[in-house]
């Protein structure tokens, strides 16, 4: 018998973690579990009172771990014996997937044999039973877990990131070390990215780092470029630390990836003028992050981000002067996203209309929900939308497609935006029975209501297959693709030989060409 599933936990991974290791919690799990106890050489003793069908017996027998990775993954052997009733044996394969810093994803697969009297039930029968004390096992597993998190007494808590030491950052200094990924200068070009330098220590609840999340790797090398880096001015860096103190955006790591998430659920996570100038200085930290590989942008509550808030048009956006300025900042926005040296990767559900359109389409790769509603209601205000923005929408969807966004400012499914090329991937559901336990241990949703599965979780598998690839590799190439989209004259090819020589010079291609001989993984660093 195999059998698959996965459960969301209101938890931190090390709490989710810390639970699967405690015997106690596995004890008050398991259903009919009478005892469970540690064995001296690190195995679990247990007795289990289990009914299959129209027999019912006490089996006792061990359990054992193995293929143990902290705290992402072990394997767990359990094999017992019923006397006449039979005996069975089981091979569990848990792993965990840190989806955010309090919202863990469990994935379980169960290999498992059964002999005796146990055997001549039938496989519909021991399924329909393995099944339902699987559903049971994590049902009761979550209560326990959801109980720790409440009461706060989980493991250390995870270290952080610190952008709000931004805040104390001489602006002189900060404005010297300011530079993009890759600083073309071309005037046809996308404007520079602002990085600032990265504080190790935790000062802001907003900003979290998994300790998986940091493992030493060294700074991806760039190429340097001959134009003069960008400056971050005073207000820019005083708009970051605003936005982050008050959590407007909060960015999370884990297993080498960046969550920038959107924090106005309330709005539908509609960008303030204050977040726009934020998020340069936010990409640009996380830039020069060596514990960052690849970046992922989304919203909290059930949207991506309804666009511009334009509740505040009249403080910041009344007149032509301020409008102006308000592109500016939403351009130089969207080129740090799209300008920065690492992969991106839009997670998106409910609303991406306007201006969250235009951030999502500045990511490299958009992975949707399938209740996500996309549109461009530019028409409906008389609003011309940004050059940048339109080029990026008529690289996606080719002209005809673009004209019909653009003119008729109406919105469109994620299955039409998959079909025209907006984005991606839609996340598929998952199973009926895999619901039906989870809406009951969460208190949402209803059996047989639509499933729109969870983008997210695609998007962290995505992420971690990009994460294992030569940093140099993925920023070069990036560096080419956008320059050569953008049309005639927008890729500084100086800079492009640039950045091709430091990568046939680098130790990372050195490293590849050594694992490929000895055909094995290869290990880089980005230098």
């Amino acid at each position: 018998m195999e059998m698959l599933g996965e459960a969301r936990l209101g938890a931190s991974r090390e709490l989710v973690w810390e639970a699967l290791n405690d015997p106690e919690v596995l004890r008050a799990s398991i259903p009919g579990c009478e005892t469970l106890e540690k064995a001296e050489d690190g195995s679990l003793t247990a007795t289990v009172v289990s009914k299959v069908g129209p027999i019912k017996a006490r089996f006792a027998g061990k359990v054992t771990l193995s293929n143990i990775v902290p705290p992402r993954s072990y394997t767990l052997t359990g094999e017992g014996s019923g006397g006449a009733a039979g005996f069975a044996k089981a091979d569990i394969g848990v792993n965990l997937d840190a989806l955010d810093a309090n919202l863990t994803l469990l994935r379980y697969s169960v290999k498992a044999n059964v002999g005796g009297k146990l055997a001549q039930l039938g496989s519909r029968m021991v399924d329909a039973a393995a099944r339902k004390s699987a559903d049971d096992f994590f049902e009761l597993f979550g209560k326990q877990v959801t109980s720790r998190a409440a009461d706060g007494s989980s493991a250390a808590s995870p270290a952080g990131l610190d952008l709000a030491a931004l805040g104390g950052v001489d602006q002189q200094e900060t404005a010297d070390a300011a530079a993009t990924a890759y600083a073309p200068t071309s005037a046809a070009a996308p404007a520079p990215v602002a990085a600032t330098p990265v504080v190790a220590a935790q000062t802001d609840a907003s900003v979290q780092t998994s300790d998986a999340g940091r493992e030493a790797v060294p700074p991806a090398v760039v190429a340097a470029s001959p134009a003069k880096p960008a400056s971050v001015s005073a207000a820019s860096t005083a708009a970051a630390m605003d936005v982050l103190t008050a959590e407007l955006i909060k960015v999370w790591i884990s297993d080498q990836i960046a969550v920038v998430t959107l924090n106005r659920p309330g709005s539908r996570n509609a960008m303030t003028y204050a977040m726009w100038q934020a998020i340069p200085i936010i990409f640009g930290a996380l830039a020069r992050n060596p514990e960052v590989r690849a970046i992922i942008l989304t919203g909290a509550g059930e949207d991506f981000c309804a666009g511009a808030d334009i509740a505040e048009f009249e403080a910041v956006r009344g007149n032509a002067a301020q409008a102006t300025e308000y592109e500016v900042a939403v351009d130089g926005c969207c080129d740090a996203i799209a300008n920065v040296s690492k992969p991106t990767i839009a997670v998106l559900k409910g609303y991406c209309l306007g201006g969250g359109a235009h951030l999502a389409m500045s990511c490299d790769f958009r992975y949707a929900s399938t209740n996500a509603v996309f549109g461009i209601p530019a028409a409906r205000l008389s609003i011309i939308y940004g050059v940048k923005g339109t080029r990026k929408l008529l690289n996606l969807v080719g002209l005809p497609e673009a004209k019909k966004i653009l003119f008729g400012a109406q919105r469109f499914t994620a299955d039409r935006a998959l079909q025209i090329g907006f984005v991606d991937h839609v996340a598929t559901g998952g199973s009926v029975s895999a619901r039906s336990w989870l809406d009951r241990l969460i208190g949402g949703g209803r059996k047989g209501e639509a499933d729109v599965g969870d983008p997210m979780a695609d998007a962290r598998v995505f992420a971690q297959s990009l994460a294992g690839n030569a940093p140099l590799t993925i920023c070069g190439a990036k560096a080419l693709l956008n320059g050569m989209a953008m049309g005639t004259g927008a890729l500084d090819l100086v800079h492009a030989e640039a950045l091709i020589t430091a990568a046939a010079a680098s130790d990372d291609y050195r490293e590849g060409r050594a694992a490929f001989g000895e055909k094995r993984a290869p290990q880089f660093k980005g230098r």
